[in-house]
């Protein structure tokens, strides 16, 4: 089991572009809610499931806490039922504190919606995109 400090291997390349955005270009916004993801088991047969607790955004990624013992180096964030993916890469592993990259940068709107959510359930559930700012990604 990796050590509680240590830095994802850069030797795959979805982990190469999370340490290509090293520097940090956009503001943290701090948020407290429960998004989903799912990321490839034994090989890519089975997917598995879990979910992070968001402590803070902001459009290149989030730092998160998560129950899972085995946290994967690369997965999917799945907003609402489903209805919109983000790719993602961790980078850096602190405790029990998770840095998170996203694959692509993710839209001002959007990142601004889920820090202001007061219900840490929202995302969960059947979203409507336009309310998100995810209108047409969606």
């Amino acid at each position: 089991m990796p050590s509680s400090a240590t830095i994802a291997a850069p030797g795959n390349y979805l982990t190469k572009l999370a340490f290509e955005q090293e520097s940090r270009k956009w503001q943290r916004r701090e948020c407290a809610v429960l998004l989903n993801i799912v990321f490839p088991r034994k090989g890519l047969r089975k997917l598995a499931t879990g979910q992070l607790r968001v402590l803070n955004i902001s459009e290149g990624g989030l730092m998160a806490t998560s129950r899972l013992t085995e946290f994967p180096d690369h997965f999917y964030v799945v907003i609402g039922e489903a209805q919109y993916y983000i790719g993602c890469s961790l980078v850096h592993r602190e405790s029990d504190i998770l840095h998170i990259r996203f694959i692509a940068e993710q839209p001002t709107v959007f990142i601004n919606v889920v820090a202001s959510l007061t219900d840490p359930f929202a995302l969960l559930e059947k979203i409507r995109p336009a309310l998100y700012g995810l209108e047409g990604l969606a």
